[in-house]
């Protein structure tokens, strides 16, 4: 049997492609030779053997041991086990043997110099036997383990494989396949920077981790963005029927939603929240930052190459996290405001869409110069130019948001009713420099012809049509506060109720 080693492993999202080499002593002509290696996730399917131009091979396969094979390759060190229990025994023998000696009480007709010379000799001798006991012992568990370390060998398989030489030599040989035991995820970091650097960077790291077995020492590395588990067959379109729509019945028409609807007089709107985030910022932990790559990137015909430098060491059942590349994103700082959700601002980074494209729905962990301030989950919406990205609570800014008049009347020549709302946006900085703000908030937007809204107030803010958003853009000074006013009406059949979804 010839012993192989792993010198290189591509690794893909699933799975892995393990690269084994040896040195194969051959005669000239043809002989079996036998390779051993391979985990018991090796593929057999997947085999692929490499020789030297000049040298054929055939019948490539994976085997495994007879029971009588095993039985030979452990012979050995069964052997071993059994002298070595029998040493074990002996010098424990001999030790029971010496201080069952020393006691004198019942024997007869021995001298006082006897019995002197008898115990002036017994301790150094128990310490002799002692010592050769613990020896034995320190042996014996190392054969156990070796013999541990045979058993889960033998029960593995092997590779055999038919070879012609040319002449007698030593020839190099280099075996693939492909064990699903091991798999690789990506992780991801922003890291931000000065508000006025006007740059962000993106830092990719590989979750790696393997558990084919044994241990990956001194091997090369590649991870591939790919999946190779994936089926690649095109797939097929089937006919699409349209069918109307039948909507939901309900017990109830016009049912409340939530605890404001539930407490609303007929006839009032209810006005619908913008949906927020209201989780707990996480707690800010200090980290040191070590931005470096640690390979070159290769984009292929169909995924991504990773190629990583050194060698690596990866124990079985293992995970490790090694990084891949480090991008810089322009972008543009600035704090975002949703006072209609929460008095809380964010620290956002404006950057392209396009510049995310890989990272469509993933979590990435968030370093502000440094600190670790939480993670975020990224979900860019790639029809839209630019994207805001999240970086955390900013505790510097506060927006609030109070309800200056709700006043709803009759407006009798029209039948109609009408309610006239108002709000106070205040934005308050505390930052020690200048900084740029974006305050969001909304009214309400109807596809109904007989309801009417209509903007009276925004303040120079932003508004579409479409969606009802507002955007005000502004820079804010330290120690300043932006006042905002949010007013707008709206009308409806006074024989209506009115409900927002």
């Amino acid at each position: 049997m010839t012993e192989t080693r792993i010198t290189s492993v591509s690794v893909y999202r699933s799975g892995c492609i393990i690269t084994r080499t040896a040195e194969v002593t051959l005669e000239q002509g043809t002989q079996t030779v036998r390779l051993s290696g391979p985990g018991s996730g090796a593929d057999p399917q997947s085999l692929r053997l490499s020789v030297p131009e000049g040298v054929q091979g055939a019948n490539v396969q994976m085997d495994y041991l007879t029971d009588d094979q095993k039985e030979e390759f452990l012979k050995e060190l069964r052997r071993k086990q059994e002298k070595n229990a029998r040493a074990v025994s002996d010098a424990e023998e001999q030790i029971a043997l010496w201080k069952r000696n020393a006691d004198f009480t019942a024997k007869e007709n021995v001298s006082l110099s006897d019995m002197t010379a008898f115990l002036e000799q017994l301790p150094e001798r128990l310490n002799a036997l002692q010592d050769l006991r613990d020896e034995l012992l320190e042996e014996q568990e190392a054969l156990e383990k070796e013999w541990e370390k045979l058993d889960k060998k033998v029960n593995l398989p092997f590779v055999t494989v038919d070879l012609t030489a040319p002449a007698a030599g030593r020839y190099p040989v280099e075996l693939r396949y492909k064990d699903d035991s091991a798999a690789w995820s990506p992780s991801y970091e922003l890291h931000a920077q000065d508000e006025d650097s006007g740059r962000l960077l993106l830092r990719l790291r590989a979750r790696i981790a393997q558990d084919t077995g044994e241990d990956w020492k001194q091997a090369a590395l590649t991870l591939f963005s790919g999946n190779p588990s994936v089926s690649g067959t095109i797939p097929t379109l089937h006919p699409a029927r349209l069918h109307f729509y039948e909507p939901p019945r309900f017990a109830a028409k016009g049912m409340l939603m939530g605890a404001a609807r539930a407490n609303a007089a007929p006839g009032m709107m209810v006005e619908e929240a913008m949906i927020c985030d209201e989780d707990a910022a996480a707690p800010m932990m200090k980290m040191s930052q070590v931005l470096a790559d640690s390979g070159s990137t290769v984009q292929g015909d169909t995924m991504t190459e990773y190629d990583l430098t050194g060698r690596w060491d990866i124990r079985d059942g293992q995970n490790i996290l090694c990084d891949l590349r480090t991008d810089e994103i322009p972008c543009r700082y600035q704090v975002v405001a949703v006072p209609k959700c929460s008095e809380s601002c964010f620290l956002s980074a404006e950057v392209k869409t396009a510049d995310l494209e890989e990272m469509q729905n993933v979590e990435a962990a968030v370093y502000l110069k440094g600190t670790f301030a939480g993670s975020v989950w990224l979900q860019p919406d790639m029809t839209e130019d630019t994207y805001d990205l999240s970086l955390g609570t900013d505790e510097t800014v506060k927006a609030k948001r109070t309800q200056k008049k709700r006043y709803t009347s009759n407006v009798l020549l029209k039948g109609q009713k009408k309610t006239e709302y108002e709000y106070e946006i205040a934005v308050t900085s505390r930052k020690p420099k200048a900084c740029q703000v974006l305050v969001r908030d909304q009214i309400p937007v109807t596809e109904e012809k007989t309801i009417q809204v209509e903007a009276v107030n925004l303040s120079g803010g932003d508004l579409e049509q479409d969606t009802g958003l507002i955007k005000w853009t502004f820079p804010l000074a330290p120690g300043e506060t932006r006042q905002l006013t949010l007013a707008y009406t709206t009308a409806w059949p006074k024989d209506k109720q009115l409900q927002e979804r």
